[in-house]
């Protein structure tokens, strides 16, 4: 199992974000984690990334205890995430967002080819290379902030509500390059509300209702059971 939560719990204060949370995403899943606002969702990935301390519980990835290490560690180690709302340095250029997500690399050349190659993965970004990133639009941002982790080389990439705000050409390219970026080896977990895209590109999935997970399964599981659909799934 590529990453493992056991008895996550997440708490601000007295108020208990993530509640005794078991998660495992296996090497070369997509995994989706669904649920309404303020069902943890947000909490959970902060956690696994290390943003934030589990009040309790464990993280594993790739066979390792990562539960105390830091951000940056964990990083290294193969994770990344791409929060919400992009957080891409508008005032640096495209160019320069890119080499952010390489901080830990010293392969250089091997970046050099990596970037390049998003270039022509993503044209609309090769032609702005050296321009702010502010002059883009949402979903060209939003490719930033994908193209971004992607260069950290990721095992795994988390991605937090990827298609909030971008219109809908937009949101069926990205979860057309999640699922290419899947079938190429990245294993992927995804924290999304648009569940009829989310459920059409993962191989399990979760949901999440006040911290808890209240139930899992294929996406075919979730579509065959009426009431889940009608409570959480936007039928």
């Amino acid at each position: 199992m590529l990453l493992e939560a056991k008895g996550l719990n997440v708490r601000y204060g007295r108020i208990t974000a993530v509640k005794d949370l078991d998660i495992t995403v296996a090497e070369g899943q997509i995994v989706t984690v669904l649920g309404a606002n303020g069902a943890g969702k947000s909490s959970l990935l902060k956690a696994l990334i290390g943003l934030v301390k589990p009040a309790s519980g464990h993280i594993h990835f790739n066979g390792q205890d990562i539960t105390h290490c830091s951000p940056s560690e964990r990083v290294k180690a193969g994770l990344a995430l791409v929060p919400e709302g992009r957080r891409i340095l508008i005032s640096l250029t495209v160019e320069e967002n890119l080499l952010l997500g390489a901080y830990h690399r010293h392969d250089k050349a091997a970046v050099a080819r990596e970037i390049d190659a998003l270039y022509q993965r993503f044209p609309n970004l090769g032609e702005r290379r050296y321009a702010k990133a502010a002059c883009l639009s949402g979903g060209e941002q939003q490719m930033l902030a994908i193209g971004r982790a992607l260069v950290g080389a990721p095992r795994l990439m988390m991605l937090d509500e990827p298609s909030l705000g971008l219109s809908p050409l937009f949101i069926s390219r990205l979860f057309d390059l999640l699922s290419d970026l899947n079938r190429n080896g990245l294993t992927v977990l995804l924290v999304e509300q648009n569940t009829g895209m989310a459920l059409r590109v993962a191989h399990a999935c979760h949901v999440l209702e006040l911290g808890r997970e209240i139930t899992h399964g294929t996406p075919q599981q979730l579509k065959a059971d009426k009431k889940l659909q009608e409570a959480y799934l936007g039928a």
